[in-house]
């Protein structure tokens, strides 16, 4: 897989001063999957969730599978809020050819917590896909969308989108050469993470206004939770079955992040 995962003892699986993520070196999702891993969302108390494109997998901090769903789309980014999981769709991914056409409209799927059952389903009026998602915190979403075709190759976009899915305002970032687009946006302390989809992967820092302050090399592109001087970020890969294995790695935060 990615190597020996350390040993998990009951005196070494302590949470983590700040963060509450569990003090170990990483965290393995059990099974296979025939897509890639697209998001993790730790719910800041004791489960993780798991956006697998055609999956959706709760786990505990041990990785222990407490629920889990098919779905019938490409799910990318997730959050939880308020007993409810809220994930960007790509809308019929696989029938596009990996392009934006006229039909396609960001969407935004929502799940119960405990159960992962499907609760609503909302099409917005906007023509893009959707690759990732984060909540505001007074309910407003951001959205960033897969390489559109009526931007440049140097540039991505992200929607914000109103309590009643309505659109609220569009944002274009320039010099991002990027392979497709924002493939999560997570937030911490006032601050955006956008990791985009390119190579070691490219992050950059929004402030409470979108306007770029910073930009990172780190690859949070799977994943990406604060804890601390830390942080996890997702890691998938393909194996000799062509199915993909993931787990949540804890490193170090860069100076500044």
């Amino acid at each position: 897989m990615f190597g020996r995962s350390i040993a998990i003892g009951c005196a070494a699986y302590v949470l983590a001063a700040v963060g509450g993520m569990p003090d170990v070196e990483r965290i393995v999702l059990p099974g296979e999957y025939p897509g890639h891993l697209q998001d993790v969302w730790y719910d800041g108390a004791d489960a993780l969730y798991w956006a697998h494109t055609r999956h959706l997998i709760k786990t505990d901090l041990k990785g222990n599978i407490l629920a889990k769903a098919d779905v019938a789309e490409h799910h990318a980014g997730l959050e939880v809020r308020d007993g409810k999981v809220y994930v960007a769709v790509c809308m019929l991914q696989s029938k596009t050819g990996g392009k934006t056409l006229p039909s396609s409209r960001v969407t935004i799927n929502v799940y119960d917590a405990a159960t992962l059952k499907l609760l609503e389903e909302h099409v917005t009026d906007i023509n893009d896909r959707s690759g990732s998602l984060c909540l505001l915190g007074d309910g407003t979403f951001l959205v960033g969308c897969l390489r559109p075709p009526d931007i440049t190759p140097t540039q991505v976009r992200f929607h914000h989108i109103g309590k009643d899915y309505k659109l609220i305002r569009s944002y274009v970032l320039d010099n991002v050469p990027v392979k497709l687009g924002i493939e999560t946006i997570k937030r911490h302390n006032g601050f955006f993470y956008l990791s985009q989809y390119k190579g070691k992967g490219l992050c950059i820092k929004l402030d409470k206004n979108f306007k770029e302050v910073a930009r990172f090399e780190l690859n949070g592109t799977y994943g990406l939770t604060f804890d601390g001087d830390y942080v996890w970020v997702g890691r998938t890969k393909r194996n000799a079955d062509k199915r993909f294995v993931s787990e949540y790695v804890r490193i170090k935060a860069p100076a500044g992040f």
